[in-house]
């Protein structure tokens, strides 16, 4: 029979009472792994495993399940900021508690708790609740409580590290109201980063065509080509420097001799003024600068056979400043 602790630690770190019980666990051997410091009572009829995820006891001790957010950041997924601890509860819970000692009542914002009053197919064959629900439960908690973009950027991430195959998509699918399939048709797997799953959201009213990770044959990929040349690379929270830096920036200059045009936007210009940024990127569009024209073309790569020379009217060859 699989010991207490191996239970206690395969359903998240915490387990109710009556599910050890039901699984032939006695209330004799609770207590000896009690007295042996192996489990500790996180509140009535729930006992952990001394080192569970601090996050998922706080869960059980305000009375339901970790989900959404929390959930996502135990897996180490993009996200946006959000440091509050979300927990489902059933329609009907109260007697809610303080996440951190059950004697206190739960004050949801001084506590910096989100609490999800949903039912959900959470429980086991006994109608026993688990205390952290399952990654894909947690991303639709997420669209249901924060909106579209922050659970498609965990969406997307988890789809881009293999937390998730591309079968929960339609496993979301059907546990969601018919407004997320629209965005659930834009899925994508590629997005190395929340900001490219940001942008390319956002970027959908442009009413052009937007692809992440595209490959330039003999330059580099890309974050995002919006139509066939207006390359937008996205900088994160820290900055490239060194031989990162000047290999980018040589990388820039090559795509430009192709007749790209390459956009760089930072980290705060998506989080902070995506506004400002989008009607920047809306007028480049509406120039018709993300075609290859009237106003660019696809040219050789530079040094390439029959590749197009400098004009003579710009006068001598350039020479070195050394």
């Amino acid at each position: 029979m699989t010991s207490p602790l191996e239970r206690i630690r395969a359903n998240g770190g915490a387990i109710s009472v009556a599910r050890l019980h039901a699984d032939g666990v006695t209330a004799a051997d609770l207590r000896a792994s009690a007295r042996d410091g192996h489990v500790v009572r996180v509140r009535p009829g729930w006992v952990a495993i001394p080192d569970a995820p601090p996050e998922v006891i706080h869960a059980v001790r305000v009375g339901g399940a970790l989900t959404g957010n929390s959930v996502a950041q135990l897996h180490g997924l993009w996200l946006l900021d959000d440091d509050r601890l979300h927990v489902r509860v059933p329609p009907t819970a109260s007697r809610l508690r303080s996440p951190s000692d059950r004697t206190v009542p739960l004050d949801a914002r001084a506590h910096g708790v989100c609490v999800h009053y949903r039912a959900v197919a959470g429980k086991d064959e006994r109608g026993i609740r688990p205390a952290c629900d399952g990654l894909i439960t947690a991303i639709a908690e997420m669209f249901q409580c924060a909106g579209a973009v922050p659970a498609m950027v965990a969406l997307e991430s988890a789809l881009n590290r293999g937390a998730l195959p591309m079968q929960a998509v339609e496993r979301l699918r059907l546990a969601l109201p018919a407004w997320v399939g629209r965005w659930l048709d834009e899925v994508s797997c590629d997005s190395d980063s929340g900001l490219e799953t940001i942008a390319r959201m956002l970027m959908r009213r442009l009413r052009v065509g937007v692809r992440a990770q595209v490959e330039i044959p003999g330059v580099r990929r890309v974050d995002l080509l919006v139509g066939d040349r207006l390359v937008v690379e996205l900088d994160g929270r820290a900055f490239h420097s060194g031989d990162d830096f000047d290999r980018d920036r040589r990388q820039d200059l090559e795509l430009a001799l192709r007749g790209y045009l390459v956009v760089r936007i930072s980290y705060r210009m998506v989080i902070e003024d995506w506004d400002i940024t989008h009607r920047s990127l809306r007028e480049l569009v509406s120039r018709g600068l993300h075609r290859f024209g009237r106003t660019g073309r696809l040219l050789q790569p530079f040094g390439a056979p029959n590749a197009p020379r400098a004009s003579s009217d710009a006068g001598d060859e350039a020479r070195s400043p050394l």
